[in-house]
C-alpha cells in the first residue's frame, strides 16, 4: 500500500514528460550553442574573454554562474557536453513539479488528484523549453529559487539568501525574486539578506573591477516583437526602451512585496515572470516556463481549487496559441492582448482572491497567533509546527 502511494501519480507523470521530451529530440537544444561559445569565452584568455565578456560581449545576456556551469560542461567535449546538458535539463520536469508539490504540508498533500492535473499540463510545456530550446539560465534561476523555498520553509535563512543569489547570478532579472526573503521572520533578516548580498556581490563584482563597461550588457537591445505584451499596451518603439529593465525589475519587488504582505509568498515567481513579460520586447517560450512554474506554485501551494485553473489558462494563452492558426487564425497584435491579459490579469487574482479561498495556515502555532495575521497565509512543508508559516510576525 505504502508503495502504491509513492507510485501515484509519478507512474503516470515520469511516462508522460517522456513523452513529451522524445517529441523535441530531433530539434533539441536550439539555444545550447549560445551557452557553449559563451562558457567558452568565460575561461579564455583571448582578449574579450574572461571577466571582459559582458564588455564586449554585452549580447550574453547569462548571469556568471550560467556561463561557468556551461564552460565547464565543455571540459567533456562539444558533443558531450550538449548531450549530457540536454539529458539532465529534460529530466527536470517531475524533480521541479514535485519540489512545489512539496511546499505543501503533508497534510495536505494526500490529494495527489491535484499533483496529477497540473502535471499533465505543466510538463509538456516544460519539456518544449528544456529539451527543444534548452535555457540553461532560466533553469538554474527557477531551480535555485525552488530551493530557497524549502531553505526558508525548513528555517535555515543563510542557505535562502544564497540559493537566491545564485538565482541571480544564473540570470540577473531572477533579483526580483529576492523579495521571498521578506516572507522570513524579521529576526532572520540579519542572516538572509547579507548572504544573498554577498553571493551576488561575489559573482559580479569580479566583472566590473576589471572593465566598468561591462555594465553595457544591461543597455542591451532586442527588436520589439509585434507580439510582445510590451506592444499590446502601447509601447510601440521599434528595441527596447532605455527604462525597460530597471521597471521591470521594480515592478517585480513591488508586486512580490504585495503578495509577501498579503502571506501569499510562493506567488512571487508568478509575480516576478508576469512583470517580465508584460514589460519585455522579446516572446521567448522559456519566459512561458516559468510563468507556468508560477502558476503551478499558485494552485497547488495558495488556492484551495482541485483543478489547475491558473495554469492551464497559462497553457491555454501563452503556449497553446501558437499552434492553433488553423482553427483560430490569431493576429501578432491578438496574441500580445493574449499575453498582457494573462500577466496582468493573473496576478491581479491572486493577489485579491478572499482569504476563505486559500489552502489553511498549517500547524498549532499558525492557528495560534492573532487573527490580524492568518487571512491568506500559507503554509509550507513538512516543517516544525512552531515555524509553519513563512509569514512575518
Amino acid at each position: 500500500m505504502r508503495w502504491n502511494r509513492l507510485l501515484w501519480p509519478w507512474a503516470l507523470l515520469w511516462p508522460w514528460s517522456l513523452l513529451w521530451t522524445a517529441l523535441h529530440v530531433r530539434d533539441a537544444g536550439r539555444s545550447w550553442h549560445f551557452f557553449a561559445s559563451a562558457g567558452d569565452l568565460l575561461f579564455s584568455s583571448n582578449p574579450g574573454g574572461g571577466l571582459q565578456i559582458y564588455a564586449v560581449h554585452p549580447q550574453f545576456q547569462i548571469g556568471p554562474l550560467a556561463l561557468a556551469v556551461a564552460g565547464g560542461l565543455q571540459a567533456l567535449g562539444p558533443a558531450h557536453a550538449e548531450v549530457a546538458v540536454l539529458a539532465a535539463m529534460s529530466a527536470t520536469g517531475p524533480p521541479v513539479l514535485a519540489a512545489a508539490w512539496r511546499l505543501l504540508p503533508a497534510a495536505e498533500q494526500r490529494n495527489r488528484a491535484r499533483l496529477l492535473a497540473a502535471g499533465l499540463v505543466f510538463l509538456p510545456v516544460w519539456a518544449e523549453v528544456t529539451t527543444h530550446y534548452a535555457p540553461l539560465d532560466a533553469l538554474l534561476a527557477l531551480g535555485c529559487t525552488l530551493a530557497a523555498a524549502h531553505a526558508g520553509a525548513r528555517r535555515h535563512p543563510a542557505w535562502a539568501g544564497l540559493a537566491l543569489a545564485a538565482a541571480t547570478d544564473a540570470k540577473p532579472w531572477a533579483a526580483a525574486f529576492a523579495v521571498m526573503l521578506l516572507a522570513l521572520p524579521r529576526k532572520d533578516w540579519p542572516r538572509a539578506l547579507p548572504a544573498f548580498a554577498a553571493g551576488v556581490v561575489i559573482a559580479w563584482l569580479p566583472f566590473l573591477l576589471t572593465d566598468p563597461h561591462s555594465l553595457a550588457a544591461g543597455r542591451f537591445t532586442i527588436p520589439n516583437d509585434h507580439s510582445s505584451a510590451l506592444r499590446a499596451i502601447g509601447i510601440g518603439v521599434a528595441r527596447t526602451p532605455w527604462w525597460d529593465r530597471p521597471a521591470q525589475l521594480v515592478l517585480g519587488l513591488a508586486g512580490g512585496t504585495l503578495a509577501v504582505r498579503r502571506g501569499r509568498w510562493p506567488a512571487v515567481i508568478l509575480i516576478a515572470v508576469c512583470a517580465r513579460v508584460l514589460l519585455d520586447p522579446g516572446v521567448y517560450p522559456y519566459y512561458t516556463s516559468g510563468a507556468l512554474l508560477g502558476t503551478v506554485l499558485a494552485d497547488l501551494v495558495i488556492t484551495r481549487w482541485r483543478l489547475p485553473w491558473l495554469t492551464v489558462a497559462g497553457a491555454a494563452m501563452l503556449y497553446a496559441t501558437r499552434f492553433t492558426g488553423d482553427l483560430f487564425p490569431f493576429t501578432m497584435h491578438d496574441l500580445g492582448l493574449l499575453r498582457a491579459a494573462f500577466v496582468i490579469g493573473v496576478p491581479m487574482l491572486v493577489l485579491g482572491l478572499p482569504g476563505h479561498r486559500l489552502t489553511p495556515p498549517a500547524g498549532r502555532h499558525a492557528r495560534s497567533q492573532p487573527a490580524a495575521d492568518l487571512p491568506a497565509q500559507v503554509p509550507l512543508p513538512q516543517a516544525d509546527a512552531r515555524h509553519a508559516s513563512l509569514s512575518r510576525r
